[in-house]
């Protein structure tokens, strides 16, 4: 598994790169990537529309190849990992279990308790908005003991392969998440040692 460090980049080049990892794996190379950003980018989900998930004005933002809601970067360590799909169909939950479930293990390495809302107490809870870290639902990564979400992932499945995208707060935002995105959240910060995730990701992956 080839599992490499990129650096801080900005939002075009990381989601690019992010692309490309999804199209080795539907060739049979998995991989991935950890890296940071240059500025408080915005993600949104391929089926977001910038004029309904952004406030008015706020123009540095991005698109993903996966789904889900709107993510503000720039104060995160971000993953993206892709593997050919290991089944005969595109149901969603089982390839998203085996792609979270190694992050979910590096980020235990690192300090920062977490496990899938649907194995705590924790599932569907917050409030709908175009901010992904607003709710959490049954698949989402939370603190077992408050429920908090301490890592925003989406997901893109395709016939050959699967691309798993993670945002995992470490600093407070460069701006207020209210600022860019439509009912966006500020998450308090957990401690746990971002700079490790890249070795951590390592060790679990191979």
């Amino acid at each position: 598994m080839n599992v490499r460090w990129d650096g801080i980049g900005d939002g075009p080049r990381n989601m690019s790169l992010d692309s490309e990892l999804l199209a080795d794996a539907e060739r049979g190379i998995p991989g991935c990537r950890v890296y940071t950003w240059d500025t408080p980018w915005i993600t949104l989900g391929r089926f977001q529309k910038p004029e309904t998930a952004l406030v008015d004005g706020y123009e540095l933002f991005t698109i993903r190849p996966t789904g889900g809601r709107a993510v503000m970067h720039g104060h995160d360590m971000t993953v993206g990992f892709a593997l050919p799909n290991p089944t005969d169909s595109r149901s969603i939950k089982p390839i998203y279990r085996l792609l979270v479930g190694p992050l979910v293990s590096a980020l235990n390495l690192c300090g920062l308790e977490c496990v899938i809302a649907e194995d705590s107490h924790y599932a569907n809870v917050g409030k709908l908005s175009a901010d992904c870290f607003a709710f959490s639902s049954p698949n989402d990564v939370v603190n077992p003991h408050t429920g908090k979400k301490v890592c925003g992932c989406a997901l893109r499945v395709t016939e050959h392969g699967a691309l798993l995208q993670a945002s995992i707060p470490y600093k407070d935002p460069l701006i207020d998440p209210s600022l860019a995105v439509k009912g966006g959240v500020v998450m308090p910060n957990e401690p746990w040692d971002a700079a490790r995730l890249f070795d951590a990701m390592k060790e679990v992956l191979n």
